[in-house]
């Protein structure tokens, strides 16, 4: 990671790697990792998820700079909680396996719907802001 970047650049993609993280061993408690040469196809779909959330992630990403220039308010106060929840997700990440299986169902679910919400609201600012836009220009 390039030290360089913004804080919240850098905790998107801690994020982002948690969620696949996530997804990836959602389905895993109390099973043994499957050697490389034995995956099963389920595994592939496994992969093919995680990398839907990371593109969601990114384009949620995208959707809030593109916000920035369409509702200044609205895009500070969605960075601000955008900002609150990839620094808890590192945190979560950096303890998560120290915590049973149960613990780790719920908290990432817990994650997942509060990324998936957080992007919702950031897509609905950007298409109302751009409506409002469209319809002051009758």
């Amino acid at each position: 990671m390039n030290m360089s970047e913004p804080l919240w650049r850098r905790s998107a993609l801690a994020l982002s790697l948690l969620m696949g993280t996530l997804v990836l061993s959602g389905c895993e408690n109390g099973r043994r990792p499957i050697p490389a040469a034995k995956k099963s196809p389920a595994d592939a779909v496994e992969i093919t998820q995680a990398q839907r959330e990371a593109e969601r992630l990114q384009q949620c990403q995208k959707e809030l700079d593109a916000l920035q220039g369409i509702d200044a308010a609205g895009y500070r106060k969605h960075k601000q909680e955008f900002d609150r929840l990839m620094i808890g997700a590192a945190q979560y990440a950096a303890l998560r396996t120290q915590v049973s299986g149960d613990t780790q169902e719920t908290v990432d679910a817990l994650y997942r719907y509060k990324v998936s919400r957080l992007c919702a609201e950031v897509n609905q600012a950007v298409m109302t802001g751009l409506a409002d836009r469209g319809e002051r220009l009758k």
